[in-house]
């Protein structure tokens, strides 16, 4: 007779035969699917707001994450953060960086691979927000809004996957508003 190890349930699976088995007792295992030691994450847009929170998340999980901004020098949210970073054992590093200038990132990005000898997963969080009138909306605008919030996605996520595709690593754009 075969011995048979089932991987535990997870996620909507464990919720799902919570539901058809009263016997089952729930166990919460999900965050350990999200574990990341020794893992190099970036993130673009993380000098502060959601980009240097899903730094930090990637720091809680135990990665060391560059964040990839536009300032010339990390904020005071960042610096904070950063050394609450160290204080959970792990790195958060900053890079400045214009997401709207492909070989610019590409090579902050490749530094970053040469540095750490591996990228595991890319966040693209860069992202801006214009508020106007539909009618008076300038074109020069627009384009700036979408040279941040698609082409620097694209340069990333570019840079990232030469990186990436030797591993098993993730490509992740943002969800939610600015």
């Amino acid at each position: 007779m075969a011995l048979t190890t089932e991987a535990p349930l997870i996620g909507v699976a464990a919720a799902l035969k919570a539901a058809s088995d009263p016997s089952f007792i729930p166990k919460a295992t999900l965050f350990d699917e999200f574990s990341l030691p020794d893992r190099v994450a970036i993130v673009t847009g993380a000098n502060r707001g959601l980009g240097l929170e899903m730094a930090l998340a990637l720091c809680e999980a135990g990665a060391t994450v560059y964040a990839l901004d536009l300032p010339p020098s990390p904020g005071e949210e960042f610096l904070a953060t950063a050394e609450y970073a160290k204080k959970l054992g792990s790195s958060l590093k900053y890079v400045s960086v214009d997401v709207t200038d492909q070989q610019s990132v590409w090579d902050k990005i490749a530094t970053i691979g040469d540095t750490e000898k591996r990228v595991d997963v890319c966040v693209a969080a860069a992202g801006v927000l214009g508020i106007s009138d539909c009618l008076s909306y300038k074109a020069d605008d627009f384009q700036r809004i979408m040279n941040v919030n698609v082409n620097g996605v694209l340069y990333s996520a570019q840079g990232s996957i030469i990186l990436i595709a030797s591993m098993s690593g993730s490509i992740t754009n943002r969800v939610g508003s600015l």
